[in-house]
């Protein structure tokens, strides 16, 4: 079994970013501290379609990065495709839009007639606060050593009664001040969260935050598990 963790992040690198820069700090915060060596590898949304992408053979995790994206007509299927795997997911930012759109989709609801959750809320680029609110007991134990300040260039609105549905194929992990939902984690797959705000960006050196080691934990359970399975064979 080869000795680091094979994480593919998903998106479109833009060094420019502070989002996108966190997110590789944020790795090597929990390498630092876990030490679990890792090796990262940035995949733009169309490479994630190609066949030759092979998330469970070729990754032990998957990080879905914030955007903005160059191509997000791609997300649908890449959500799907991560969904029928077991390799365990993190998304970030931006695309939890994508993820509620194509849960309601999947129910039959028509979007272009009913406005499920809003556009972008934040104006600009930058960095706004939120506070995380009615933690499940998981995600309590979770930020036992962690403020509830959560920061993010994205925030969605979502009504209450379409929220509400969310927790059949969803756990709601958090919620903000506002009600919204902030963390998602899928009931149908092994570990499958998605948060609206970005956890990278008050990750420390010291202090990686707790949402990534628990991703990167998960990730090296997977490996570990796909090496026992296989017999021992390297993949």
């Amino acid at each position: 079994m080869e000795d680091s963790l094979r994480i593919a992040i998903i998106g479109d690198y833009n060094f420019a970013y502070h989002s996108h820069n966190a997110t590789n700090q944020a790795l090597q915060h929990c390498e630092d501290v876990l030490e679990i060596p890792i090796n990262y590898y940035w995949l733009n949304e169309r490479e994630c379609c190609e066949d030759k992408i092979d998330f469970s053979g070729e990754y032990d995790g998957v990080l879905v990065a914030p955007g903005p994206y160059q191509q997000p007509f791609y997300f649908q299927s890449i959500i799907l495709k991560l969904l029928q795997k077991k390799t365990p997911v993190l998304g970030t930012g931006d695309c939890f839009k994508i993820l509620v759109e194509e849960f309601f989709s999947s129910k039959g609801f028509d979007q272009q007639r009913e406005k499920i959750i809003s556009d972008n809320l934040i104006e600009g680029n930058y960095f706004t606060g939120i506070i995380l609110d009615q933690l499940s007991t998981e995600y309590t134990k979770l930020y036992t050593t962690k403020a509830t300040t959560e920061y993010s260039s994205s925030r969605f609105s979502i009504l209450p009664q379409y929220s509400e549905i969310l927790s059949e194929g969803f756990e709601i992990g958090a919620r903000n001040q506002f009600f919204d939902p902030e963390i998602l984690k899928s009931k149908a797959h092994p570990y499958f969260v998605f948060t609206m705000f970005c956890p990278q960006i008050v990750s420390t050196k010291d202090l990686p935050h707790p949402i990534f080691t628990q991703f990167i934990k998960q990730a090296q359970k997977n490996k570990e598990l796909n090496f026992s399975t296989q017999g021992g064979i390297k993949h």
